[in-house]
């Protein structure tokens, strides 16, 4: 197996492809995906589509537990209301 490792800090990668996407999401500051609803930027297009989510006016996702009431924007933080509740 092959090893490349990050000239920035200890980062192993097995390939150099895998080095570079690395240095792009650790190392730079490059945000190129841009909110068109408040301006904010990401630095791929998956944080960029999380984000436009929390400009939704009411919370999409519900928690089924009667009487809770929890509402959310996302998948994800209503999953983690299940977990902590």
């Amino acid at each position: 197996v092959k090893s490349v490792t990050c000239a920035f800090c200890d980062m192993v990668c097995t390939s150099v492809s895998s080095l570079k996407a690395h240095i792009r999401f650790r190392h730079c500051d490059e945000r190129p995906f841009h909110c068109q609803l408040c301006g904010s930027s990401f630095k791929n297009a998956y944080n960029l589509h999380k984000h436009v989510e929390t400009h939704n006016d009411s919370g999409a996702y519900s928690c089924d537990v009667e009487g809770c009431g929890f509402t959310s924007r996302t998948l994800r933080t209503l999953r983690e209301h299940y977990k902590r509740v």
